[in-house]
């Protein structure tokens, strides 16, 4: 289930007021690769009634940070294969909430052993396919992201069960006012596991 947001957490909804969320590429270290979906399989796919569904129909969790203290000095915006958004450009200062069950908020209260405050999406029940993330600079800076998906969980005998898979990035240059592109593909299918790659228009460990 989505954890609730503490009272220092900057949620979604107000952070037009606050340009910060978002990610890039760089540097990844990848535990898999997914299986490929067909576009008729995505749009089958049912979208989640419930935070439940984060156990029933999978999870994607998405952590930010930059090297600073204080909040990400970047903003994220992911895009799901519906071409749903979610995410804040710094840039152009505006902020998407259009998937049915997620969130996104700044976290000060648990900074990171630098001191820096995390940049947090969570969504529940995930559509297979590949999401597109978005990373946008308002300040020249590094920046990390940690990456964990789940699938959905199917029956195995008297229980059951699901998988986990996770992706990092770690500690990537990216100048002020510069756009970078990662692509995340993700599965509800057990057997496989979220990997990254670099779009096409913008290569992995490159900003433009």
């Amino acid at each position: 289930m989505i954890r609730k947001t503490s009272k220092a957490s900057i949620v979604l909804s107000i952070l037009a007021a606050v340009p910060l969320l978002a990610f890039a590429g760089g540097h990844v270290m990848e535990t898999g690769t997914s299986a490929v979906k067909t576009l008729h399989e995505i749009r089958d796919e049912a979208d989640p009634d419930d935070v439940q569904a984060c156990y029933a129909l999978g999870r994607l969790d998405i952590t930010f940070r930059t090297e600073k203290n204080g909040p990400p000095a970047v903003g994220l915006v992911m895009t799901d294969p519906r071409g749903r958004r979610i995410g804040f450009d710094p840039l152009k200062k505006h902020g998407w909430q259009e998937l049915p069950k997620a969130q996104g908020f700044i976290d000060c209260e648990t900074p990171d052993a630098q001191n820096a405050c995390l940049g947090i999406i969570q969504v529940c029940g995930p559509i297979s396919g590949t999401y597109k993330l978005e990373v946008i600079a308002r300040q020249t800076t590094e920046y990390s992201l940690d990456i964990s998906g789940r699938s959905q969980e199917v029956r195995e005998r008297q229980a059951l069960e699901a998988t986990s898979s996770r992706v990092q990035v770690n500690s990537v240059a990216i100048r002020q006012g510069s756009r970078d592109m990662v692509l995340l593909s993700y599965s509800r299918d057990p057997s496989s596991k979220i990997a990254l790659q670099s779009s096409p228009a913008a290569p992995l460990a490159s900003n433009q």
